[in-house]
């Protein structure tokens, strides 16, 4: 079997999961490189003629271990291309595809986990002045993403009728893992969603992911400060978590399920340290 039908075989099978679109795409997008890498090196695709060696080979190359402007990638990224690789092999081989997983030796690399990305405040504020000069829907969806700490797939999947002003709440139907959460909206958000919402239906903010992450982006890149999307999020949370030092209200106010992943922003908050050292 050729390595596009047996993806194709994978994803049915990681839909028929529950696995989460994100997810998937993310199976796609590294099978796919590895497709590419076989076809630039004269490697048959056929699923047979993969063994251990080759797997290890395309692991090694450029191809996996650069970006596209030719810097190294995070080592977390390589860890989750080594990850999609494993998994796939390991469906192929249960689902009859090959004898054995030539994935099988492959493992993840021991990496610390890279600290938060989080704005200061003094770039939460420059992004916001840039922001405030585009479109009232880009400054808004920044401003939420920033009082809120709602991913972004949360905030583009909201629709009018989550949010309820009155009381400030904002129901996400389907976080991470497909839970539903609530989020809070600060006081100084209230009113300009309230001015965004009236007469609408639908989509509180109906652009595509990808649009959004090159508006963010570019707003980031004019206010001379480094940001994606989801450094909105972890600025956010260490703002929570300065303010409070419960690492208990922030899990809670980012949606994680297990406090485990929340520690990390406990973790990298260097000025607790230099108070408590008196520094």
């Amino acid at each position: 079997m050729l390595l596009h039908k047996a993806l194709d075989a994978f994803v049915l099978q990681l839909q028929a999961d529950g696995r989460s679109v994100h997810t998937i795409k993310q199976y796609q997008r590294h099978l796919r490189l590895l497709g590419s890498w076989l076809d630039a090196n004269g490697i048959t695709a056929e699923l047979g003629a993969i063994t251990t060696q080759v797997v290890a080979r395309f692991l090694v190359s450029d191809a996996a271990r650069k970006t596209a402007d030719g810097s190294a990638k995070l080592a977390t990224t390589a860890n989750a291309l080594r990850t999609s690789i494993r998994c796939f092999f390991a469906f192929a081989e249960l689902a009859g595809y090959v004898t054995r997983s030539p994935g099988m030796l492959v493992r993840r690399a021991r990496c610390g986990e890279p600290p938060p990305r989080a704005l200061s405040d003094l770039e939460v504020e420059r992004l916001l002045a840039v922001a405030a000069k585009g479109e009232a829907r880009d400054e808004l969806l920044v401003r939420l993403l920033l009082g809120t700490g709602l991913r972004l797939g949360e905030a583009l999947a909201l629709e009018v009728g989550d949010v309820d002003l009155r009381r400030g709440v904002i129901s996400v139907r389907r976080a991470k893992g497909d839970r539903p959460r609530v989020a809070y909206a600060p006081a100084e958000l209230v009113p300009r969603l309230a001015a965004w919402v009236e007469g609408r239906t639908g989509k509180l903010f109906p652009i595509s992911g990808r649009h959004a992450q090159r508006v963010i982006e570019r707003m980031a890149r004019d206010a001379g400060v480094v940001a994606s999307a989801h450094a909105l999020r972890h600025s956010m949370a260490m703002r929570v978590y300065r303010r409070t030092g419960d690492i208990e209200v922030v899990r809670l106010a980012l949606g994680h399920a297990s406090i485990a992943t929340t520690t990390r922003y406990a973790r990298c908050d260097e000025g607790a340290v230099r108070r408590a050292v008196g520094a």
